[in-house]
């Protein structure tokens, strides 16, 4: 859970806003043109961008899908829309060509026209055959070619002819920079480097003493001294656990209109900060905050971590003072399992599988089905107050206690119900004694 672990996981969740069909076709189209020592088609890359949005596996307007070649070829309402090596034939160019000169062309129906230098590509490209990537296209919902469900891999460092290059990350960028011409910045000096270090890992200045020690260190691992301290001060946890903080839609306050405040909502953030201070595997930190006091019940930080699930806004009007068999009381319950599902699915998956609320997921691979069977998994859950101790032993102590009060009441509860249901006719002339009482005198309430 190191700096560099939350940026990777960021640049994970940033990429996957974009729209996955797009980004899958551009994705296998360059690795199929590259691996036959071809530059990828800027024709089939217009195309993707402007055209897939409404012409996909999933979206088929005029039951057209463009997100093969098989698919193109078969064509939709009005006949195939491409034929390779004839783009006067193509309907593709028909579409996104003007009829006469000034008039709009009837194609993309949203945003602007199609460039004429675009119009040309795509043009070029179907007449050199329109190659379409090999394998699974952006519109088969790319089960095969997400890049996030692929699994991980370790590249090869490249060769980095350089002299400023003390790393494998350092050998990747030297490598591109080589590929593209380009020649690294000068060094930043020791005061540059500092502040920019500093205000990374804390979001702080560094302070003159700070500046002034660092300038005077000579040692060959001055920075990694450096690192090690900042890593080391409570304030990186401080800072770094604010942006996990929003990923979890965290708050102090109800949210809604009456925004009421949350008064015990803290511990979850502590055990955020605590959990980047202490450098906590990501694994676990998960397993902790999905099913924490489920995994490591005797753990009272794992049950803290289960803040997570009841991190996000709540609606305390429709929870709290809808009543009871209402179709709005129905609602705001499924509003708040999909704020669930939602945080969930985009923090740990980085997949928008809330789309699929309402109907099959229009880009990933999610049908509807699959949102609500993730929904079951927590339509048990509420939200409510929960005790913890910080003392593991007092912890553990009071599991022990809690299961036997349940057990109890368990065992109480069919006892009170005969109580409840007990009846004589002393009892029952007692009950209309005091039902006449309240009636002739309206302010008696009882004892």
């Amino acid at each position: 859970m190191g700096a560099r672990g939350t940026h990777a996981l960021y640049n994970a969740f940033s990429f996957m806003m974009l729209t996955p069909s797009r980004q899958v076709f551009l994705a296998v189209l360059a690795v199929a043109t590259i691996a036959r020592g071809a530059e990828p088609s800027k024709g089939a890359g217009i195309v993707a961008e402007r055209c897939l949005k409404c012409h996909n596996a999933s979206v088929r307007m005029s039951g057209l899908s463009l997100a093969s070649a098989a698919d193109a070829r078969k064509g939709g309402l009005h006949g195939p829309a491409i034929i390779a090596g004839k783009p006067d034939e193509s309907l593709v160019v028909r579409m996104i060509s003007a009829e006469k000169p000034g008039e709009k062309p009837r194609m993309p129906m949203q945003g602007a026209p199609l460039s004429a230098a675009e119009v040309a590509e795509i043009r070029g490209w179907i007449a050199q055959g329109a190659v379409w990537p090999e394998g699974p296209a952006a519109g088969n919902g790319g089960k095969a070619a997400l890049w996030s469900l692929q699994p991980l891999k370790e590249p090869q460092v490249p060769r980095a002819d350089s002299r400023w290059a003390r790393n494998a990350i350092d050998a990747f960028v030297a490598a591109k920079l080589a590929e593209k011409k380009l020649t690294p910045s000068a060094e930043a000096d020791a005061a540059t480097l500092i502040r920019r270090l500093t205000y990374d890992l804390h979001g702080l200045p560094p302070t003159w003493e700070d500046v002034q020690a660092f300038q005077a260190d000579r040692a060959p691992d001055a920075y990694e001294k450096l690192v090690d301290r900042l890593l080391a001060s409570p304030r990186y946890g401080e800072r770094w656990g604010r942006h996990w903080l929003d990923v979890a839609h965290y708050g102090e306050s109800h949210g809604y209109d009456k925004d009421k405040p949350r008064r015990n909502a803290w511990p979850y953030r502590d055990y955020v900060i605590r959990a980047f201070n202490q450098d906590k595997p990501y694994a676990r930190f998960v397993e902790e905050q999905l099913a924490g006091d489920v995994l490591w019940p005797d753990d009272p930080e794992a049950t803290i971590a289960t803040g997570f699930i009841a991190a996000g806004p709540w609606d305390f009007v429709g929870h709290a003072e809808l009543r009871e068999g209402t179709t709005d009381k129905d609602i705001t319950r499924l509003l708040d399992r999909d704020d669930m599902v939602q945080t969930t699915m985009s923090a740990f998956v980085s997949m928008t599988a809330h789309c699929a609320r309402c109907h099959d997921h229009k880009f990933d691979p999610i049908p509807q089905e699959d949102y609500y069977r993730l929904q079951a998994v927590f339509a048990g859950v509420d939200r409510a107050d929960r005790p913890y101790d910080t003392d593991p032993r007092v912890h553990a102590a009071r599991r022990v206690l809690m299961e036997k009060r349940r057990a109890v009441m368990v065992r109480l509860r069919p006892l009170q119900d005969e109580v409840a249901s007990a009846s004589s006719p002393e009892l029952t002339k007692l009950d209309e004694t005091l039902s006449a009482l309240k009636t002739d005198h309206p302010g008696y309430g009882g004892p």
